[in-house]
């Protein structure tokens, strides 16, 4: 945190991401009172995920050949522009459900660029030093938070104001987000500076871009275990609104509800990386996915708000792996590729999430929202139990070698 830039990146995020649960929260509650369909409530979560597939896959090439901050103010901008018009579209009474999630769309075709240059951004600021992995952890940690106080007083504002004032104050954060990163974040030439930033290019350059990323075993495998831990572990999320509405309760309940696992991710994250040794780590990555769905299954109790907030808190815990891997797959990557395969990475577990969000939802809608969760855990140890078949454990022990060696000589 003595890094200036980093600092500006941080209050970026938390500023962006507190609005962006309360929105999520806004939205599920008003779709969920309106149709009374969990299954509809789920789904404006999963369509936010939509444009993060094509955009990450063809626009996230962008952050390789301009300049990165650049495109983070940009995105903010666009953000703030059309949240600000969904929060004006949600106070016309009978407004089609279709058309604002139509809007909720078009603001999330920002988000995947946004994403990838601001990862791709953190190993230039800290030279893949001791700061660069303090930073990944960092950054996971504070998306926790973020996501557990924004959904906690996402609740609260739904139920104090109403959704569409929860939407406005999400696009002023934005705005405010643009502004930080301008004023912190230092302007870098971009990577790529051969004249190739045209549109046509990016369609045509997909397929080696696929190559390129995937062609490392190691990748392939990181992409695996978080693309099929998220398929089951972002069941609660999504599932949190009709849970607290099928025992009685209202906002308050679902946005605290919402906001158990990232906070258990959180302190898993913190734990994670403050006492397991980075060479320990990678071994860790498979037992803590499958102990994640394990808890999960526990929700097939039915239990009351306040258990089920510790069980999805304690399924939080386990998701700390996702710190590690996330840095290790940068080290691993050269620089003037992360933004592609960041961009990749962004699709690959954008299209797992958007899928956990309408296949839970489903069978939410069907056995109701506890079944939803623990057959998500019922999945999730199938789901890991395939991985393990294929997991390179040598080629993952190299690359956690590697991320040691990384700190060890920066410091």
């Amino acid at each position: 945190m003595a890094n200036r830039e980093f600092r500006g990146i941080a209050v970026a995020q938390v500023t962006s991401e507190c609005g962006d649960q309360i929105a999520a929260i806004a939205l599920s509650y008003l779709v969920y009172t309106r149709s009374n369909s969990p299954f509809l409530a789920a789904s404006t979560y999963a369509v936010t995920y939509v444009p993060w597939v094509f955009g990450s896959i063809l626009l996230a090439p962008l952050v390789d050949r301009l300049a990165r901050r650049a495109v983070m103010v940009v995105c903010d901008l666009g953000r703030a522009v059309t949240i600000g018009v969904l929060a004006l579209a949600t106070t016309v009474h009978h407004m089609p459900i279709p058309i604002l999630i139509a809007l909720v769309l078009i603001s999330s075709c920002f988000s995947a660029p946004y994403a990838a240059a601001r990862a791709a951004i953190l190993p230039d600021i800290f030279e893949v030093g001791p700061g660069y992995v303090g930073a990944v952890a960092i950054s996971r940690i504070l998306q926790q938070i973020d996501s557990v106080f924004g959904f906690a007083l996402g609740g609260i504002i739904v139920a104090a104001v109403s959704p569409s004032g929860a939407l406005a104050i999400d696009a002023g954060t934005f705005a405010v987000s643009a502004l930080v990163t301008l004023a912190f974040v230092r302007e870098r030439p971009a990577v790529l500076v051969d004249g190739r930033a045209k549109v046509r290019s990016l369609f045509v350059d997909i397929v080696p871009n696929f190559r390129l990323v995937l062609k490392s075993r190691t990748r392939r495998a990181m992409l695996t275990l978080s693309a099929g831990a998220l398929l089951f572990l972002i069941a609660p999320e999504g599932l949190a609104v009709a849970y607290a509405r099928e025992h009685g309760h209202g906002a308050v309940a679902a946005g605290l509800l919402t906001a158990s696992q990232p906070l258990g991710i959180a302190v898993g994250a913190w734990l994670f990386i403050k006492y397991v040794p980075a060479r320990r780590q990678g071994k860790l990555l498979l037992p803590l996915a499958g102990t994640g769905a394990a808890v999960l299954t526990l929700t097939a109790l039915v239990p009351p708000i306040w258990l089920a907030c510790v069980i999805w808190g304690l399924a939080g815990v386990m998701q700390c792996f996702l710190v590690t891997t996330i840095a290790a797959y940068n080290v691993g990557t050269e620089r003037t590729l992360r933004g592609r395969a960041n961009g990749i990475a962004s699709a690959t577990i954008a299209v797992s999430q958007g899928l956990g969000f309408l296949i839970w939802g489903a069978v939410g809608e069907w056995r109701g929202a506890a079944a939803g969760v623990a057959w998500a855990g019922v999945a999730g140890l199938l789901i890991m139990s395939l991985v393990r078949f294929s997991w390179p454990y040598e080629d993952i022990e190299v690359a956690w070698d590697n991320l040691d060696a990384a700190q060890r000589s920066a410091s």
